[in-house]
């Protein structure tokens, strides 16, 4: 277990609401330190660099919280459990989105706010091109729940997007049909 004793004392002692404001912090700080290494390598080696560090990096962070994910809630193999994981995962937690289930074998997440992307903005960087990550990411990530799931991206940056959809993705995990 990470938790130290001290730690669990502590936070054992929170209440409900405590506790999912400390889970939001954790995620925030977790984004906050990818973002912090992304525009680091950028900075000092470029956006190619950077792009092709982060669909290293994140896409091994995603597996291990799959497969932490499936034996903590009992995860199987289906559609729900892959959204489930999703849900639960921080992959998203740096973005306002969308999940919708399509059918009995896809559903769709459409991001319509992407934190990072808007920061850099802000600070006059421009849009990072994350679509190679997240193909990366969303793969590793679908494959440990279900190694048959297929991710399609249909928009993410580099590629031209609305102005309220900064990426959308296609997860599928096709039904067995004998």
């Amino acid at each position: 277990m990470a938790l130290n004793p001290a730690q669990k004392e502590k936070l054992s002692k929170l209440s409900k609401e405590e506790l999912l404001e400390f889970i939001d912090m954790f995620q925030k700080n977790w984004w906050n330190l990818q973002n912090n290494y992304i525009l680091y390598i950028n900075n000092e080696y470029g956006e190619e660099a950077a792009v092709k560090a982060d669909a290293h990096c994140f896409p091994a962070n995603a597996k291990v919280q799959m497969h932490r994910l499936r034996k903590m809630f009992g995860l199987t193999d289906d559609l729900q459990s892959l959204m489930d994981a999703m849900v639960l995962s921080t992959i998203w937690a740096n973005a306002d989105y969308d999940l919708s289930k399509v059918d009995e074998e896809k559903f769709m997440i459409k991001v319509t706010n992407c934190h990072q992307q808007v920061r850099r903005l802000e600070d006059g960087l421009g849009e990072i091109a994350c679509k190679p990550a997240g193909i990366a990411i969303c793969e590793a990530a679908a494959g440990v729940i279900n190694p048959d799931a297929r991710v399609r991206c249909l928009v993410c940056p580099p590629d031209e997007h609305p102005h309220d959809v900064w990426c959308e993705w296609e997860f599928e995990i096709p039904r067995s049909h004998d």
